[in-house]
């Protein structure tokens, strides 16, 4: 018995296949650039699917995609992307075709990677808040084991404010941080190599990096006394490669909890556990 999950980003088709009784264990993935063309893009994660279950016998319980953009959930409609070739396209239907006999999920990225982070801590009453911080900037909330939906299109902080009234993702998603250390350093380094520079104590760095954190840590700690959390999660590849910036946020977030009633808030800013598998995981966990 076997599940399959995607994981469909603008420049990557991450695929993997995992059993029915252990879903967040991935026994083998696979990764290919994403075609641009509509029909290609289906055909080749149908072909990657077929390549993972080659020497696997049994039957395609599940499979189970998470994709960016805009969705029909109910009728399993791929709307609109910004950088995949999807418009009104039918995935779920057409999945149903090549799989009859499994069950078909399909939900956003965000909440897939959310979902993966609810269920691996072996979550059902709690309330959990998972903020991405890639490439991108967004937010998904789970609370008893449901994802919250809002009106339809929750989780878009990064269309929030900064102090100095910019959008959030534009400051503190990778290509805004980046930007702004480049300007204020007038250096052409990579976010990597700032991050580096950071940890060497760079005193040109380590104030830009700071307020990042700050920006960050307090739009947390406006979660944190809204929706009262278990847990808030700091993934995206951002944080899943620099632990210690969780580290660092999680102890801004906090130093906001001045007041002494609010003591039992602190401590709630976790890692991910499931890092970039936190996609395919949340996928085959649906």
């Amino acid at each position: 018995m076997w599940i399959l999950s995607a994981d469909i980003g603008g420049t990557k088709l991450a695929l993997a296949i995992s059993k029915q009784e252990q879903p967040e264990k991935l026994i083998n993935e696979l990764e290919i650039a994403s075609p641009q063309q509509s029909e290609a893009l289906f055909e080749a994660m149908i072909e990657g699917f077929n390549e993972l279950l080659q020497g696997h016998e049994g039957e395609i319980v599940k499979v189970a995609v998470g994709l960016p953009g805009i969705l029909n959930l109910q009728q399993g409609m791929v709307v609109y992307q910004q950088n995949l070739p999807w418009r009104d396209f039918p995935l779920v239907a057409r999945l149903q075709e090549a799989y009859p006999n499994a069950l078909i999920r399909m939900e956003t990225d965000m909440m897939t990677a959310a979902n993966g982070e609810y269920k691996i801590r072996h979550f059902e009453q709690e309330t959990l808040i998972y903020l991405t911080v890639s490439t991108g900037i967004a937010c998904c909330s789970i609370h008893e084991g449901k994802f919250l939906r809002g009106a339809g299109i929750p989780g878009e902080v990064g269309f929030s404010l900064t102090k100095k009234g910019a959008f959030f993702e534009d400051v503190c998603a990778g290509p805004g941080l980046t930007k702004w250390l480049q300007e204020k350093t007038n250096r052409t380094d990579t976010l990597q190599q700032f991050f580096e520079s950071y940890y060497s104590q760079d005193d040109k760095v380590v104030p830009i990096i700071k307020q990042w954190q700050q920006e960050i840590a307090q739009k947390i700690h406006s979660f944190i006394l809204l929706l009262d959390p278990h847990v808030v999660v700091l993934g995206g590849g951002v944080m899943n490669h620099h632990p210690q910036m969780v580290s660092e946020i999680a102890q801004e977030v906090d130093n906001c909890f001045t007041l002494p009633f609010f003591d039992h808030k602190k401590g709630r800013v976790q890692a991910s556990i499931n890092k970039g598998h936190a996609g395919l995981i949340g996928a085959a966990l649906l």
